[in-house]
C-alpha cells in the first residue's frame, strides 16, 4: 500500500513539473511570436514613406500578412498548450486574440491609414 501511495505521490510531482515546464514554454513561445513580430513590423514601418498617408494595395498586403501571422501563431501556440494555461487564458478563442490584437497601441497608431485585415 506505502508503495502504491509513493508511486502515486511521484506522479503527482512528475504531472505538476511537466505542467510547469509547458507553462514556461508557452511563456518562451510567445516571446518568441511577439519578438519576430515586432521585427518585422519595425522592417515594415521603416520601409514607408514618412508622408504616407494611405498604405497601397501591395503594403496593406504585407501589413495585413504581418498580423495575421502574429495572431495565427499567437492562437496556435495558446491552443496547443491550453491545458496548461490558467483558466482565464483556457477559454481563449481566436477572436479573443484577435480583439487583443486590434486594440493594441501598435494597431491603434496605424488607424489613421483605415487598413481592414482578415484576420480570422
Amino acid at each position: 500500500m506505502k508503495k502504491l501511495i509513493f508511486t502515486l505521490l511521484g506522479l503527482g510531482i512528475a504531472v505538476q513539473a511537466v505542467q510547469a515546464a509547458s507553462a514556461e514554454q508557452y511563456a518562451r513561445d510567445v516571446e518568441k511570436i511577439s519578438s519576430q513580430y515586432s521585427v518585422d513590423m519595425k522592417l515594415f514601418l521603416r520601409s514607408l514613406d514618412a508622408k504616407t498617408s494611405q498604405f497601397s494595395a501591395q503594403q496593406q498586403q504585407q501589413f495585413c500578412g504581418i498580423v495575421k501571422k502574429y495572431v495565427d501563431d499567437l492562437y496556435q501556440t495558446t491552443d496547443q498548450n491550453r491545458a496548461y494555461l490558467p483558466p482565464s487564458a483556457q477559454s481563449m478563442t481566436k477572436q479573443t486574440v484577435i480583439d487583443k490584437v486590434i486594440v493594441s497601441p501598435e494597431m491603434q497608431l496605424l488607424k489613421k491609414y483605415n487598413i481592414q485585415c482578415d484576420l480570422k
